[in-house]
């Protein structure tokens, strides 16, 4: 590019980052950036989250703190996207109570935590056995209009499963009906194991409407729990091919996720 006079430009150079910390090459990013620098080349917001995330994913954590720390002492002004790369890299590297303060922070700010903030750290609380603070921070979550998706129903619906706790599972099912997120085939999958489990009849959980049309549900075309099994059985002896034959059954429309 520079050979034929062509200038690169932030989003060059953006991209560029993205390829190398992909591929490990955390030095070269660094070299590069100083190259950016000298060609006048000034960073923006969507620089500052690559670097956080690639300084993240590849294990320079204290690395990513010190330059989040100096933007913050500069002013820079900062995008929830960055918050998001440390907070997830700090989790997933161990440092749990300093998410958490970073996560905290937010409500002391400007920024608000979306969807995603909130996820991250859910998702770190329930790997660590806190599914109390995990499942208040979701509550919190519906009072400060962050609106929960497939993953926050999941993740606590996974979490609550480890600790064999069927209640609160079949509580956020009926809300993820309500609010008209569909599970995915293996969070059933291991739901009927816990109901087995626990001697709890399939006719506790809800079914989940597929399409909608002018506010009518189309029977037709619905996804249930309970195609085969209609309940478990009080004694402790199930019928095990009845179950395996219920985990056969096609859905019959792909559940889309989002984040």
């Amino acid at each position: 590019m520079l050979s034929k006079g062509i200038k690169p430009t932030v989003v060059t150079y953006n991209t560029l980052f993205l390829g190398l910390f992909e591929i490990h090459q955390v030095k070269r990013a660094l070299k590069l950036f100083d190259e950016m620098q000298r060609n006048g080349v000034a960073a923006d917001t969507y620089i500052y989250s690559t670097f956080t995330d690639g300084l993240c994913k590849n294990g320079y954590i204290v690395e990513a703190v010190e330059l989040f720390r100096t933007l913050r002492i500069l002013k820079y002004e900062l995008d929830i996207r960055t918050y998001n790369c440390l907070i997830d890299g700090l989790c997933k590297s161990g440092r749990l109570e300093i998410a958490w303060e970073l996560f905290s922070s937010l409500s002391r700010g400007v920024l608000l935590a979306d969807v995603v903030t909130c996820n991250i750290m859910i998702h770190a609380l329930c790997n660590d056995g806190k599914m109390d603070k995990a499942h208040d921070l979701f509550l919190d979550m519906e009072e400060n209009a962050v609106v929960s998706n497939f993953i926050t129903f999941g993740t606590l619906i996974h979490g609550f499963i480890r600790i064999n706790e069927p209640s609160e599972v079949i509580q956020l099912l009926h809300m993820m009906k309500e609010k008209k997120v569909m599970p995915d085939a293996s969070t059933v999958s291991i739901v009927v194991d816990l109901l087995v489990k626990n001697e709890i009849s399939l006719n506790s959980l809800p079914s989940f409407p597929v399409q909608e049309r002018q506010g009518e549900v189309d029977e037709s075309n619905s996804f249930h729990f309970k195609p085969i099994l209609r309940s478990v059985p009080s004694s402790s002896k199930w019928d095990g091919l009845a179950l395996e034959e219920f985990r056969q059954q096609p859905i019959k429309a792909p559940i889309k996720t989002s984040k």
